[in-house]
């Protein structure tokens, strides 16, 4: 069953890679790194059983000796967790909340109490490791309930709910493994049955993943209007996502945020950069570059729409630099960038 483990590992890293390529996001690349080091938790614990000499390599410290499998299981488990942690957390903010030090804090401290413990502490790495999957659990779940209301596409519906579900699947595992099986008493093939739900969790993620690259950051954010000013602040691009209350026509919000824009650098009297406006239940995300600044209007701020931001300001520069430098540029030298702008905010 490991070595069907270690497959699953190995193709969903394949999957969510492929995602990576294309939409280079920090959520993905943080999945990315937890799929790793996953695979290297399956595989270390595949060495463990088939080849013998793996069980011997271990190391002395202050005359406690640390075997090799058991140091790199735990850095493999404690780090797949952290970067899975922060990757559902960066798929909602661009900023992660302050009690995402508390996790980070349970984590840590389990880590280190598993290459410490002693026969007086043995249940302390256990309680910081159950406590930390419910609360991933908890942070998933609360994730899922807020992305399903958002999304109103039946089929889409049930695309997110099943990556959902494989995820919870996923914590079912490490529950076992990590938790269950390391109480005393539990009977070793309920300890072992973690590869059961971590492969159909990690097989119904690969799939969603691989029919929808963009699960991987899934949020109920979303983006509203995209608007490019030149230097002089003049609207040469405009782009309405959604409707939504309270919108106005895209040459009347440009005006007035190229004036909100200018009256900020001059208050601040300083080189430094407006980046973001809040005006009620919407955020206006602002990028400078060279020849442009970028307003998106979204819904919530995350870390995917800066960065998206970021790369359709290089971009749109890029592709139209001689348009941009002319003394007068027309809005229909830039129509071409709608598609482009909806494959990066959509």
């Amino acid at each position: 069953m490991l070595f069907m483990t270690t497959i699953i590992s190995g193709v969903t890293m394949v999957v969510i890679f492929r995602s990576l390529w294309k939409n280079k996001t920090l959520p993905t690349l943080l999945y990315s790194i937890t799929v790793v080091l996953f695979s290297g938790m399956a595989i270390d614990l595949l060495l463990d059983q088939v080849y013998l000499p793996f069980r011997n390599w271990y190391i002395v410290i202050n005359e406690h000796r640390l075997w090799v499998s058991n140091i790199l299981l735990a850095f493999f488990i404690v780090g797949g967790f952290l970067f899975w942690y922060f990757a559902v957390i960066y798929s909602q903010y661009e900023r992660p909340p302050w009690h995402t030090n508390i996790i980070s804090f349970i984590a840590g401290g389990a880590l280190f109490g598993e290459l410490v413990k002693g026969d007086w502490s043995a249940h302390i790495p256990i309680i910081g490791e159950a406590l930390a999957f419910i609360i991933l659990g908890f942070v998933i779940v609360r994730y899922a309930m807020r992305v399903l209301r958002a999304t109103d596409d039946t089929k889409e519906k049930r695309w997110v709910g099943v990556y959902f579900l494989g995820f919870l699947i996923w914590i079912i595992a490490g529950l076992i493994g990590v938790v269950i099986a390391n109480i005393p008493g539990v009977p070793y093939l309920i300890g072992q049955s973690w590869s059961v739900p971590y492969s159909i969790g990690l097989l119904m993620i690969s799939v969603t993943v691989a029919v929808n690259p963009k699960l991987l950051f899934v949020s109920e954010a979303m983006p509203l209007d995209l608007l490019i000013l030149d230097k002089e602040g003049t609207l040469v691009f405009a782009h309405r996502f959604h409707d939504y209350s309270g919108s106005v026509d895209s040459e009347l919000m440009g005006s007035a945020m190229s004036g909100v824009v200018s009256l900020m650098k001059e208050m601040l009297a300083t080189d430094r950069n407006l980046h973001r406006v809040d005006h009620g239940d919407i955020k206006i995300l602002v990028e400078s570059g060279a020849l442009t600044t970028s307003l998106l209007v979204v819904t919530e701020e995350t870390a995917r729409f800066r960065q998206s931001l970021r790369n359709a300001t290089m971009e749109f520069e890029s592709n139209y630099r001689d348009a941009l430098l002319r003394d007068s540029a027309f809005v229909t030298d830039f129509v071409s960038f709608r598609e482009r702008a909806k494959a990066l905010f959509l």
